[in-house]
């Protein structure tokens, strides 16, 4: 390569396009002062670190818009992260998915939404996989899943126990479904749960 000139990328299309070594030195500054990049004369760059939690946080969702599409997100994902539960949950991952609806069911008894319990769950059977990336990836919506709960509370006509006790019963078949190491139905089960947290939020029925 010619001295002075931008390195080659390939775009999709198989073509070459070139990226100014300004662009460049701009991005590996920003990842430096990140703390994720380290240079040393002779050595090269090395990636020493992983990006913050704050890269792949989503925000908090700002229209009803986004609130659909993390709906959409989640159907998909949290299904596959169920059917995978099914095909390698242990004993403790069992445990530790029955112990987040002993906690939900503690919240009827005492008229709390169960916002954190709930979340706790789906945290729960994401570990279960046995994949570090459904868990970091189902946390990362967890804001919005929270905003739901929220609506879904305040515009119900049910009262909290009922609307908790629903949620119990979606969670406990999805739990069920793991159990008996059926991934089908377990991904089936969970999808059926999301879409109807959705329609409960969006439509008002259960």
């Amino acid at each position: 390569m010619a001295q002075g000139h931008p390195p080659p990328h390939r775009d999709r299309a198989g073509g070459t396009v070139r990226v100014s070594r300004t662009v460049i030195r701009e991005a590996l500054l920003r990842l430096r002062i990140d703390g994720l990049i380290a240079s040393r004369q002779g050595a090269g760059t090395h990636v020493i670190g992983a990006p913050s939690q704050r890269v792949i946080d989503f925000a908090e969702p700002g229209s009803v818009a986004d609130l659909q599409r993390c709906y959409e997100f989640r159907v998909g994902v949290e299904g596959e992260a169920a059917y995978l539960a099914a095909t390698r949950h242990s004993s403790e991952r069992i445990a530790e998915i029955e112990a987040t609806l002993d906690a939900m069911e503690r919240c009827i008894a005492e008229d709390r939404l169960g916002a954190e319990e709930d979340i706790a769950f789906h945290l729960a059977i994401a570990r279960a996989t046995e994949n570090d990336y459904y868990q970091r990836t189902i946390a990362s919506v967890t804001k919005a899943i929270r905003v739901g709960m929220s609506i879904a509370a305040t515009l119900s006509s049910r009262p909290p126990p009922q609307r908790l006790g629903i949620a119990i019963g979606e969670h406990r078949g999805v739990l069920d479904a793991i159990r008996a190491s059926d991934p089908d139905l377990a991904r089936a089960r969970m999808r059926a749960h999301i879409e109807g947290a959705r329609r409960r939020v969006f439509v008002g029925t259960s």
